[in-house]
């Protein structure tokens, strides 16, 4: 929300002032501009919009690949390893939709899913042993209530890396040790994501109705608003807390601090900079305005904590 002028005797704040609308942040959308945190570039959502309605994507995975090949090449690298499946699969099954060959290749994903989480989880258990007993008591019930989720072919409720991440933060929050607590922290946040991970992909989609599948084929790479002062924190919800990002970066900072989105995607102050040099070219065009670059930079460099550092030297060239 805009903040208001408050005015006394001594005192007066003025309000800054807005630097895009957001039709005018969203139509950059229309210029190939990458994602703030993960550098790919990004759909328009009108674009999508109009995909969302379309039914031919429930049908014969031959039709729904028509559909969706023009945007193979905004694609994540995993969304595309899975199209290019389809497109081998649907040639000698030409009849079955994507849900169908999705469940032709689950078992066999899964297992794959499996072995790569048993190989971390086992990694993470063997912390027990220089634990604290109260932490390892807590690490133990975890990690048995993970396996037990994990080896179950129909769990009640499928495992989310996100909730157990969660989890084993709490658990080893009062950990003296930060060194220690950082270390197991980045074991876990090697368990595969739908995002890197064809067999987590395939696992995770497998349940989904054919056109949703196609649809996250693409999902992914749809341009999005992301407050950088998450709303919940009283973030304002205007371009001066907005920056652009990708579907996936968005949904997947929920409503973490940029540090911690930073330690997930090491890339992204690269990334960030990348797109900021997209944006003063754009400027120059005339198809941006330089308070917004200027603000950017500001909000950025104070939420990161100084790691992201954007050089905006180009834009009074």
């Amino acid at each position: 929300m805009e903040k208001k002028v408050k005015k006394t005797e001594n005192i007066s704040f003025k309000i800054p002032e807005i630097p895009l609308t957001r039709k005018e942040l969203k139509n950059l959308l229309n210029y190939r501009i990458p994602c703030l945190c993960c550098g790919m570039e990004m759909l328009h959502p009108d674009i999508y919009a109009k995909l969302l309605d379309m039914t031919e994507l429930s049908g014969a995975a031959q039709n729904a690949i028509k559909i969706i090949e023009p945007f193979e090449k905004i694609m994540h690298p995993v969304e595309r390893q899975v199209f290019n499946m389809f497109k081998s699969m649907s040639v000698k099954y030409p009849d079955k939709n994507f849900k169908e060959l999705l469940q032709m290749k689950k078992d066999v994903h899964e297992l794959a899913l499996v072995r790569i989480q048993s190989i971390i989880f086992n990694k993470i258990s063997f912390y027990r042993r220089i634990l604290p007993k109260k932490t390892a008591r807590q690490l133990r019930k975890l990690m048995i209530k993970t396996n037990d989720i994990i080896f179950d072919p129909e769990p009640h409720k499928p495992f989310s890396r996100r909730i157990f991440i969660h989890k084993l933060k709490n658990i080893l929050k009062n950990l003296e040790s930060r060194k220690l607590k950082e270390e197991i922290i980045e074991i876990a946040r090697r368990l595969p994501r739908s995002s890197d991970e064809v067999c987590a992909f395939v696992v995770k989609n497998a349940r989904k109705h054919a056109n949703v599948i196609a649809l996250n084929l693409i999902h992914p790479s749809v341009g999005t608003f992301e407050h950088l002062m998450p709303k919940c924190m009283k973030g304002m919800n205007n371009s001066l807390n907005f920056a652009l990002e990708c579907s996936y970066c968005n949904n997947s900072r929920h409503h973490y601090p940029i540090t911690v989105q930073i330690e997930e995607n090491p890339y992204m102050p690269q990334n960030a900079q990348i797109q900021a040099d997209k944006l003063i070219s754009l400027c120059k065009k005339g198809l941006c305005k330089k308070e917004y670059i200027k603000n950017l930079k500001t909000v950025l460099q104070n939420l990161s904590d100084d790691i992201i550092h954007l050089d905006i030297s180009k834009l009074d060239v």
